[in-house]
């Protein structure tokens, strides 16, 4: 994935050194398109991402059932089906963009789609670990090395979903390159595609959730939701980019 990204950032940074050439392959695979709609769709289906990490930021089943195996086992297995819903609909925001006219959205649900899809894989393998964990611990079975075992399988399936929230955080920083405007001669420029009440209607989606703060673009250690809302805030709000009813 991350090669991917390299190789679509080498193309477009073609584009810039070449102007002749970056005239028509920016229009061709940026066109202005449905921009606003997908951005919303976007912001949207980052609502849902927001309503994974409240489960677990704040109904912990360790912390629910600290002395309750059996209970907090099951309000795991609850979480991770709940998770999944919410990662289904995440991907149904975006599925519809596969088959867009405009290369660069369609390349942003791909990466979202995808990203979604191992993280709903890691859930079901996360899920059939939590039950095959009850079972030992019914059947009484649950040895301190197949205890160990477990954690560390509960460890590699942590680093694969940190895999998975770097795709997340390509696909926002992408995103924001389909909210820049094709009538930028040679994709430079400042122009948007959207008009300023379209990008107060997305700020305003974007605070719903994520809150309203004035950070700006990535940061080292943050968490895939802070960093996608971020760079997605720097380019609504900063005054640099022009509204497309503004130039």
């Amino acid at each position: 994935m991350y090669g991917r990204l390299l190789l679509l950032l080498a193309i477009y940074g073609g584009m810039i050194d070449h102007p002749v050439y970056a005239v028509d392959e920016f229009g061709k695979n940026n066109p202005d398109i449905k921009k606003y709609e997908f951005a919303r769709s976007y912001i949207t289906a980052m609502g849902y991402m927001k309503d994974v990490y409240d489960r677990w930021d704040n109904n912990l089943p360790k912390k629910l059932f600290p002395n309750q195996k059996y209970k907090m086992i099951k309000a795991t297995l609850n979480d991770l089906a709940l998770d999944n819903s919410d990662l289904r609909i995440i991907k149904n925001y975006l599925g519809k963009y596969l088959v867009s006219p405009n290369m660069l959205m369609r390349k942003v649900a791909d990466m979202v789609v995808v990203a979604t899809n191992h993280e709903i894989a890691v859930n079901n393998d996360e899920k059939l670990l939590w039950q095959k964990w009850y079972g030992l611990n019914a059947a009484g079975q649950a040895t301190r090395p197949k205890e160990i075992e477990f954690v560390n399988t509960q460890y590699s399936m942590e680093l694969r979903r940190k895999e998975i929230d770097k795709e997340i955080v390509q696909a926002s920083v992408m995103m924001t390159k389909v909210l820049i405007s094709d009538k930028n001669k040679n994709g430079k420029g400042h122009l948007l595609a959207i008009t300023a009440q379209q990008r107060q209607n997305l700020l305003d989606k974007l605070d719903s959730f994520g809150g309203d703060t004035l950070d700006w673009g990535l940061k080292p250690g943050q968490r895939t939701l802070a960093g996608s809302v971020a760079v997605i805030r720097e380019i609504l709000e900063d005054s640099l980019w022009i509204s497309i009813d503004e130039k």
